[in-house]
């Protein structure tokens, strides 16, 4: 079985009902809407019928590295509030029903690093669904900021390391009318333990990265970063550099570049 090459997959499992589907995902993801998530569906017949322990094999069958997924399986068409299941890659996966509607800010929140997965359990009502009903899990503090303010922050150079490549792309991405990026302000901590909690080694069948250590070195100290991404113009559509800020002076803090192996 081939696994597609996305971020975080939604394998639909069940394809009984058409109808109830198409009204699950609206509530999830409503696709007319602008969305944060990095969620792409997976619809394939030779996944109908499988359940989540099966689904869960096969994937470590051929490990396609992904942090986190999502399920949506029979009670996700039946149920009130159209539960998807998101799992967690650890050993043993960990798994948690959302409702529909929280589904897209857990996803979110999840892929920045700005919560763990532990949050969410911990936020889920009596009968382990999660639905959004705690007040602390709020979003991430969201901003748009300058690239040309990021550029003036860094100076000519050089910068040792992955950062001098960083400032080189950078320059490109404002060439090509990249006046903005989408920054959010989040825990340099959590985001740390997130980030070094699989082993990069782990991601060298799919990726070549580049910075990784700077990236954490900049992270181990306590407080608050601006973290953002860009995307590469060549190769493959998910190659991009993230990069963590200073909030107060735009400084930037480490980078690490993300390309996925040609095959």
């Amino acid at each position: 079985m081939t696994f597609p090459d996305v971020e975080v997959p939604l394998f639909r499992l069940d394809y009984s009902d058409d109808q109830a589907w198409d009204k699950a995902v609206q509530a999830a993801l409503d696709l007319d809407s602008d969305r944060t998530d990095p969620l792409t569906i997976v619809e394939d017949p030779e996944f109908d019928g499988m359940d989540i322990d099966e689904l869960l094999a096969r994937l470590n069958e051929d490990d396609p590295g992904y942090r986190f997924l999502v399920v949506a399986d029979a009670p996700t068409l039946v149920g009130a509030d159209h539960p998807f299941v998101v799992i967690a890659a650890t050993n043993p996966p960990g798994r948690l029903p959302v409702s529909a509607s929280a589904l897209s800010d857990v996803v979110a929140n999840l892929w920045i690093s700005n919560l763990d997965f532990e949050d969410y359990i911990a936020a889920a009502d009596s009968d382990g669904v999660y639905r959004a009903t705690q007040p602390q899990l709020t979003e991430p503090q969201e901003q748009m900021t300058e690239v040309d303010e990021i550029v003036e922050a860094m100076g000519d150079g050089p910068w040792p390391g992955s950062l001098e490549e960083f400032r080189v792309g950078l320059l490109d991405y404002r060439a090509r009318a990249g006046f903005r990026v989408f920054t959010s302000l989040i825990d340099a901590r959590r985001l740390y333990e997130n980030s070094s909690e699989r082993p990069i080694s782990d991601y060298s069948k799919y990726w070549d990265v580049h910075g990784h250590d700077e990236y954490l070195d900049a992270l181990r100290e306590a407080g608050q970063v601006l973290v953002f991404r860009f995307d590469l113009m060549s190769g493959h559509r998910d190659n991009h550099w993230s990069a963590v800020l200073d909030p107060s002076t735009l400084r930037v803090l480490g980078a690490e570049r993300w390309i996925r192996h040609s095959s």
